[in-house]
């Protein structure tokens, strides 16, 4: 998705947790969006403006970035253990 500054500001919560909705789901069918993940990092090599953040756990085996089919920098994922 790759948001601005300005795009983000303007998603309110109700639509920031719809859209982490949605992307669960496209998870949970199979059914996640295609993704160049290099292409991902060249742009946000300029900065980053994540919709929402999303505390996690650790365990590799599920990276917020995938269950809410997100891109690089939609989100910001802090990951803790325990």
């Amino acid at each position: 998705m790759s948001l601005d500054a300005k795009t983000r500001d303007a998603i309110t919560p109700a639509q920031a947790l719809q859209m982490l909705k949605e992307g669960n789901q496209r998870f949970r069918e199979g059914q996640m969006s295609q993704r160049d993940l290099r292409n991902e990092v060249q742009d946000t090599s300029g900065g980053q403006w994540p919709f929402a953040a999303v505390v996690g756990c650790i365990d590799s085996r599920a990276p917020a970035e995938l269950v809410f089919d997100q891109g690089t920098g939609d989100i910001f994922s802090a990951r803790v253990a325990g």
